[in-house]
């Protein structure tokens, strides 16, 4: 049996292990790459290489950076603001937290934001202000919409960038993003402000919110100075982000280090805040798509891939399938387990096929985050489920939604990139 088709067999394990979710994903991805190392796939550098990447790098560097906005009281007193100036009304308190939680997640964890906003519409809702579930949903799809918006904005635009990095492709600058993301972004707000409400109205309207969620914040005394600093940091971080004046993991390194200089965050709890499962996973399935490189399985899936739907596909057939598969597939599974089911696929018969890989390897990293009809599509969906969702309601909420980012998706970008090279 060749290299080639034992790393396909590794990689397949992998894949069913990220599905059945027995084991945390970071572990998985590692354990992958023990793998490819034992069996002789390839050689320890190759397979462990990546840890080092900048795709890692800049990961790390965004949790810490985003750690000490809510370690400050910044997020928090944003959030609180919102709500004033809302004054009560339902559809302002809509739009004003949606807007900046988009806005927020495009550059820090979309998690981390939701959880800055659940205790603070809750407590409205349990004193019975507003309808806490009419609100959070909206939070929610904001956080993983606003994600799709930027390179820094979720795991799986990095986890992209680093395949990409290894295909020795067109890399992905920090807003390149933005104009497919910023209009899914802008289109699910006028769904949550239209379409969605009237589903919530029918579908949670009468379930009572009280009971449903507990609240545990906790009372903090925030020093104002602090605010300003990591404020600024984070504004001179978006500015270098934009210019590009150093690479992307520097300035997210710099950043994260002023922020523990400055006593924003200690040293320990930045350490603390990074979620080292995803920076596991990451570096792990960028090493076992390295070693799928070097050995010759990715040729394999491209030539089994080709063998299917054929050489002659039409580009424009060919992006909506793998669109759909990819967001079909985040439904259940990682968003960037997603992106390493796909993505290698269409690097490897890009080159042959005359794709233009730029827009093929985009409209199917911001599908990946696209997906919103299932809790188990992100953690941030997750999460939000503790203020009494049930399983189906995402489903019955959002499953249009789901249908217009594709259909944004798959018209927009081959309409702004083009889906061939001339």
């Amino acid at each position: 049996m060749g290299v080639d088709v034992i790393s396909l067999i590794i990689f397949a394990a992998c894949i069913v292990l990220f599905i059945i979710d027995k084991l945390p994903m970071g572990t998985t991805a590692i354990l992958g790459c023990v793998a490819m190392v034992i069996f002789g796939v390839c050689d320890f550098k190759t397979a462990f290489g990546q840890m080092a990447s900048s795709t890692v790098v800049l990961t790390i560097g965004v949790m810490m950076i985003g750690a000490a906005i809510s370690e400050t009281g910044l997020a928090s007193a944003v959030g609180g603001w919102i709500i004033k100036i809302s004054r009560g009304s339902e559809t302002k308190l809509i739009v004003g937290t949606y807007i900046v939680s988009s806005l927020m997640s495009a550059f820090l964890t979309n998690s981390a934001v939701l959880a800055v906003f659940i205790p603070i519409i809750m407590g409205l809702s349990l004193s019975g202000e507003i309808k806490g579930k009419n609100l959070i949903m909206p939070i929610a799809i904001g956080c993983i919409l606003g994600g799709t918006a930027t390179l820094v904005g979720s795991t799986q635009q990095m986890t992209a960038q680093g395949l990409l990095e290894d295909a020795g492709v067109r890399l992905f600058k920090i807003f390149d993003f933005t104009l497919v993301g910023g209009i899914i972004v802008l289109a699910g707000l006028i769904y949550c402000l239209t379409i969605g409400r009237y589903f919530a109205a029918k579908i949670w309207g009468s379930r009572d919110d009280n009971g449903e969620y507990e609240e545990k914040q906790e009372i903090k005394n925030y020093k104002k100075s602090k605010m300003i600093i990591v404020a600024c940091i984070f504004l001179v971080t978006v500015v270098f982000y934009i210019t590009e004046w150093l690479p992307l993991a520097i300035t997210s390194t710099c950043a994260a280090l002023l922020c523990i200089i400055t006593g924003c965050i200690t040293q320990k709890k930045a350490v603390m805040a990074v979620n080292w499962d995803i920076v596991g996973r990451l570096a792990g399935c960028l090493g076992i798509a390295k070693a799928l490189e070097a050995s010759g399985g990715t040729n394999l899936i491209s030539t089994g891939f080709q063998n299917i739907v054929g050489s002659s596909i039409n580009p424009f057939l060919l992006f909506c399938i793998l669109v759909f598969l990819v967001q079909f597939t985040s439904e259940f599974i990682s968003n960037s387990t997603a992106i390493m089911i796909v993505l290698p696929i269409l690097l490897a018969i890009a080159p042959n096929m005359g794709l233009n890989t730029y827009a093929f390897a985009l409209g199917i990293t911001i599908a990946s985050g696209a997906a919103l009809s299932c809790p188990l599509a992100s953690s941030t969906l997750g999460m939000s489920m503790v203020v009494g969702y049930k399983f189906n309601d995402y489903f019955k909420h959002n499953f249009l939604l789901d249908i217009i980012n594709y259909l944004i998706i798959v018209i927009l970008v081959p309409l702004f990139y083009g889906l061939t090279i001339k």
